[in-house]
């Protein structure tokens, strides 16, 4: 009999034993999995990592500048640039557009002498508009460029010297606007008459959608101060090869008249950093 019992009781413990396998591993399994559970869902409620942005392009830069300075306020009555006029005469004697962009360039530090732009850098063609039509050098073989051509040539001055200067066809701004840019350091190119006579036009080209008239007194100067308290503007003119104050309300009649055609230099090595 005690030997049955024993037996009983071995069977007894052998199925106890068995009643409660892996209880354990199991509870440490359903702990695991929650853990990854939770760690998946903070992972999902992080914010996305947004790609690195592209730093701005020297176009862009520019441009965000030119708007700045267009957007500004006259701070002062008063305000001349130093620029030095350049000399048409006596031997480029057309080459008023090129004089007036010299003395732009040389103002911003560089040192071009009187033909550097054009024997290097101007860009000719048979259309006023895109580049110079004629000979330079003879007041009666030459007949001119205007600002889209002329942006083409500070392209090339900058292309090949790397220079720091930025281009912008300014036609359609208003006298008052284009002090802003006076005031901003920005000498101004500005199309209008010899001595600013009243132009006789004689033809003209369509480009781009804007009208660019033809007259025999076509002329091209640097604007480089104004006073508004004296209604005056000063002027760097190649023909006289002189930085002169006149009439600003002369000065703009004529612009107007012709159409508002200008351009500005804007010096980008503030801007590249």
């Amino acid at each position: 009999m005690k030997r049955v019992l024993l037996i009983l009781l071995l069977i007894s413990l052998i199925l106890s034993g068995c009643a409660n396998p892996g209880t354990s591993t199991y509870d440490q399994a359903t702990f695991d999995e929650a853990t990854v559970d939770e760690a998946t869902a903070d992972e999902a409620t992080e914010a996305p990592t947004e790609p690195p942005t592209e730093p701005p392009t020297l176009d862009e830069l520019a441009q965000a500048e030119y708007d700045k300075i267009l957007d500004s306020k006259l701070k002062e009555d008063i305000c001349v640039l130093d620029v030095e006029a350049m000399q048409q005469y006596p031997d480029l004697q057309a080459a008023c557009e090129a004089m007036a962009l010299t003395a732009a360039i040389n103002y911003f530090g560089y040192d071009l002498d009187r033909y550097a732009i054009v024997d290097d850098y101007l860009e000719y063609d048979s259309s006023t508009v895109t580049g110079y039509a004629g000979d330079p050098h003879y007041f009666y073989n030459g007949a001119g460029i205007y600002p889209p051509g002329m942006v083409t040539t500070v392209w090339n001055f900058v292309d090949d010297t790397d220079a720091k200067l930025y281009p912008f066809d300014t036609t359609g701004l208003s006298m008052d606007e284009l002090y802003r840019f006076i005031q901003a350091g920005c000498p101004v190119l500005i199309w209008t008459t010899y001595n600013r006579g009243m132009p006789y036009f004689d033809g003209g080209t369509e480009y781009e959608g804007t009208w660019y008239p033809w007259f025999d007194t076509e002329h091209c100067v640097c604007l480089i101060g104004y006073d508004t308290e004296d209604d005056e503007v000063k002027i760097a003119d190649s023909w006289y090869g002189t930085e002169e104050w006149e009439s600003s309300g002369r000065f703009e009649d004529v612009y107007d008249e012709i159409g508002r055609f200008s351009m500005i230099l804007m010096d980008t090595s503030k801007l590249r950093g």
